[in-house]
């Protein structure tokens, strides 16, 4: 039944019908299909599912003109709105498994009017997917676009394995002139590193970022960190060093190797180390930051860095 009564009537009801299942499912069912059936079995197989009952009756049908088909089989007291979608359920987690065509068919005992919906509305009814190629995109139109998103995209598209490091040029550039900032560079940077994977070409990403000095222009920007920020020079801006801590906990969070990081962010591994250490703490961290203590509080107590402190309650607004 695919509504179950706790009362012991409805019991007997279920006790019934599995008794006498296949005696009344020949003559029923072919009848209703016009077909003769020749050979059927139980569809053994168990079907995860995250409903709480399980089907009534599965068969694996082949008929005298040697057509086979899967039968799903209910049988309902009363009117569920739900059956039909438990049906759409079954089916395919059923053609998953036996990648055969599929029949269901409800036999309704009810005493009133069957009310339930049989048919699933057009834009309900799954036909198949469409599919967006980015290895057939248009390079060219990748990156003329003013979308950060979009932009990366460009290293996946339509053209020559020769034109690769010419490519991945384009797009460092196009980042560096529609980012904002140097957080958002770093961050889009990134995500073009880890979408190079996809085509086995990160050492070479790697390479061309560090040699067009992408992340953070070394021209402009004289700061080289060694490890804590109690070796830092007087008038050192925090700013950047906050910036350095934010790439490093994203890089962190998406497997990056601690050489990889410093490489990138040309920094030292042991600044990257001690960043990673206190990051750790995490956390700990923001627990004691939503509950208002201070950063030189938190600093001392988790004994981790001020400045990764003041970083992570910037993260949090």
């Amino acid at each position: 039944m695919s509504k179950r009564t706790h009362k012991p009537e409805g019991n007997l009801y279920d006790k019934i019908i599995k008794e006498n299942a296949e005696q009344l499912f020949l003559p029923l069912i072919e009848d209703h299909l016009k077909v003769k059936i020749k050979r059927f079995q139980p569809f053994q197989e168990k079907m995860q599912t995250t409903i709480e009952r399980e089907m009534d009756f599965f068969y694996e049908v082949e008929t005298v003109e040697e057509d086979t088909f899967l039968l799903h089989l209910e049988f309902q007291t009363e009117n569920d709105k739900e059956m039909i979608y438990r049906a759409a359920e079954y089916h395919g987690m059923a053609l998953r498994r036996k990648r055969l065509p599929i029949r269901h068919i409800v036999i309704f005992l009810g005493a009133g009017t069957m009310t339930m919906k049989t048919q699933l509305k057009e834009a309900e009814v799954f036909t198949g997917f469409e599919v967006i190629n980015v290895n057939e995109m248009n390079t060219s139109e990748l990156l003329t676009s003013q979308v950060p998103e979009v932009i990366i995209l460009a290293i996946l598209s339509d053209y020559a394995v020769d034109k690769r490091e010419a490519i991945l040029r384009l797009v460092l550039q196009q980042l560096k002139n529609v980012c904002k900032n140097a957080n958002e560079l770093s961050r889009y940077t990134q995500q073009l590193i880890i979408l190079s994977r996809l085509r086995k070409f990160e050492d070479t990403a790697v390479k061309i970022i560090k040699d067009m000095s992408i992340t953070y222009d070394v021209e402009k920007d004289s700061l080289y960190l060694q490890g804590q920020e109690k070796g830092m020079k007087k008038g050192e801006e925090k700013g950047k060093i906050k910036t350095h801590i934010i790439s490093i906990r994203n890089m962190l969070q998406k497997e990056f190797t601690i050489s990889l990081i410093a490489d990138l962010l040309t920094i030292d591994e042991a600044f990257v180390l001690s960043t990673q250490k206190d990051l750790l703490q995490e956390k700990k961290i923001i627990a004691r930051l939503k509950r208002r203590q201070k950063i030189s509080t938190i600093s001392k107590a988790l004994k981790v860095s001020p400045l990764v402190v003041e970083t992570l309650k910037e993260v949090l607004k």
